[in-house]
């Protein structure tokens, strides 16, 4: 299949694909972070887009929870027939923008920890890990190939 015969998918935030047929699937993250998962045999893959790194119990149940994002992840992939010792993992994003309390960690890397947590739980081997600084990252993610595209946000 050539890439200009690949659909795409725009991914806002708080969603989950794991498209069924090869897909180009982009996000935009800040502090927020996109996990992508590939399987290196089925060649096929998936990617979350997370904002929050753990579910508070309080608010509804959603992938918007890196905790619960990833393993939902992580479920779709295997329920599609993948094995976890095919698995490669990705984790863009967490960037520190804007203000935060000295008291705290900032978002983005409380997002990171918890993605790399979650896979470490899952023994979920990652690959890339571009994350951090001060800038958004432009993701895009080819479902069929594993590869990933970053370019950084410019300063305004």
């Amino acid at each position: 299949m050539e890439e200009a015969d690949i659909n795409k998918k725009i991914v806002i935030s708080e969603e989950i694909v794991v498209p069924k047929v090869p897909t180009e699937i982009v996000t935009m993250v800040g502090s927020s972070v996109a996990v992508t998962i590939f399987d290196r045999v089925l060649k096929t893959g998936g990617l979350l887009h997370f904002l929050e790194p753990e579910w508070n119990k309080i608010n509804e149940l959603t992938c918007k929870y890196g905790d619960v994002g990833i393993k939902s992840l992580i479920q779709k992939m295997l329920k599609n027939g993948s094995k976890r010792e095919n698995l490669i993992a990705n984790i863009i994003g967490g960037a520190t923008i804007g203000e935060f309390n000295i008291d705290t960690l900032p978002i983005g890397i409380r997002n990171v920890q918890m993605a790399k947590k979650i896979l470490d739980e899952e023994e979920i081997a990652v690959d890339i890990i571009e994350v951090g600084k001060e800038l958004g990252r432009y993701v895009s993610f080819n479902s069929e190939t594993g590869e990933v595209k970053i370019r950084i946000q410019k300063k305004s």
